[in-house]
This record gives C-alpha cells, sequence and structure tokens, in this order.
C-alpha cells in the first residue's frame, strides 16, 4: 500500500511546495536562518493543508487492508486467522448467501469511515485549516 500510494503524495507534495513563496526562504536566510529552520519554519506551514487534507481522506481509508491480497492467501493461512472485514463480507456474503449480515457489516464500516473522516475535519477547523470541506 505504501509503494502504491508514494507517487501520488509525491506529485501532491511537490506541488505544493512550488506554491511556497521563494521570498520566505530569502527573509529566512536574511534573518540567519539554517536550513532546519528553514524547514520547519517556512516549509512545513506552507504543506500543512495538504499534509492534514492527505491524513483525513487516509483515515477514511483505514480500514480498508488490501482485500485482494488477504483473499488470494486465506487457503494457505486459513480462513480464521486471515478474516478481515472486507472477505467476512465477501466469504458471508457472496459465497453463503448470508446478504444481511454481510450488508449489515460493510454499512457499519462505512458509517465508521465517515465518522473518522468528519471527526478528523473537525480538528482540521479547529487547527485553522479548510480540511475535505470548510465551515
Amino acid at each position: 500500500m505504501i509503494w502504491k500510494d508514494t507517487g501520488w503524495g509525491t506529485i501532491l507534495f511537490l506541488a505544493a511546495l512550488t506554491q511556497i513563496d521563494q521570498g520566505l526562504y530569502e527573509a529566512a536566510r536574511v534573518d540567519g536562518a539554517s536550513r532546519w529552520r528553514q524547514l520547519w519554519h517556512v516549509t512545513v506551514p506552507g504543506i500543512r493543508g495538504l499534509i492534514i487534507l492527505l491524513l483525513i481522506l487516509r483515515l477514511g481509508d483505514s480500514l480498508t487492508v488490501g482485500f485482494e491480497q488477504i483473499i488470494l492467501q486465506q487457503n494457505l493461512v486459513g480462513r480464521p486467522a486471515s478474516e478481515v472485514l472486507d472477505t467476512y463480507v465477501y466469504n458471508n456474503g457472496v459465497l453463503a448467501g448470508q446478504w444481511g449480515v454481510s450488508a449489515a457489516v460493510g454499512l457499519v464500516k462505512g458509517l465508521f469511515g465517515v465518522a473518522l473522516v468528519l471527526g478528523a475535519n473537525k480538528v482540521a477547523h479547529l487547527f485553522g485549516e479548510a480540511g475535505v470541506y470548510k465551515k
């Protein structure tokens, strides 16, 4: 998952870094700031909004753990040891035909993901950032 998201994250962070005013770096150098001070006081505040936005979006996806990899190796490891929410919904809903229980588990997982995103967005608003949406 990390390798899959690294390219997209790199593009976003490079785009955010290009939007930081170079005059801020020049002013920090004139004031005697070291490279670390420039990083902490110019770069990090410049990309703070993107960091918070990506954190919020990743929280919404935190309950998804790679269904394909787990379902492909489930026979070797054993179903009780490798059961996660996604495989539970698949095994009980699609394979066993228990649609009601599987739909309920999927719905609760989705609602919990939405609650995580809305809670993290509220925390972002407390820090003065826009988050996923503005107030």
